[in-house]
């Protein structure tokens, strides 16, 4: 197996004397495309999400099955982290992701349910990397 290797790289430092204008730090998406069976589960994507800024966030899992167990957090090393499960319905899973994003306070998974359409995706996207969060969406073939 071939492991990858993450770094952050610092800010560069400013040219000038003045301090750096700080602004939202841009967000990102990512989808993750899963088989039936696969061995990969969307909690499992939890601990990558508390990596993904030194900013203090909520993560949230949007899911419409099984509830978090505080057993998976802990083996996470997530145990103290402020985690929020809710579960979701494909009629609401857009509107309650979206809202999430633009508030700007957590970083999300989402197991999406259905279709996700082009100008959907753009817009999550969009959402996303404006307000400095991150989303993983999982979903099925």
């Amino acid at each position: 197996m071939r492991q990858l290797s993450f770094e952050v790289c610092p800010e560069a430092a400013p040219l000038s004397s003045a301090a750096p204008v700080r602004s939202v730090p841009k967000g990102s998406m990512t989808e993750v495309i899963v088989s039936e069976g696969s061995a990969l589960q969307p909690f499992q994507l939890l601990p990558v999400l508390a990596l993904c800024s030194d900013q203090k966030r909520w993560l949230m899992w949007l899911s419409p099955s099984q509830n978090l167990n505080k057993q998976w957090l802990a083996k996470a090393g997530i145990s103290d982290s402020p985690v929020l499960h809710l579960n979701t319905q494909v009629a609401t899973q857009f509107d309650l992701c979206i809202k999430a994003l633009r508030s700007g306070k957590s970083h999300l998974i989402v197991e999406w349910s259905g279709e996700l359409a082009a100008d959907t995706r753009q817009l999550l996207r969009r959402v996303a990397e404006e307000n400095g969060s991150h989303l993983f969406i999982v979903r099925g073939e």
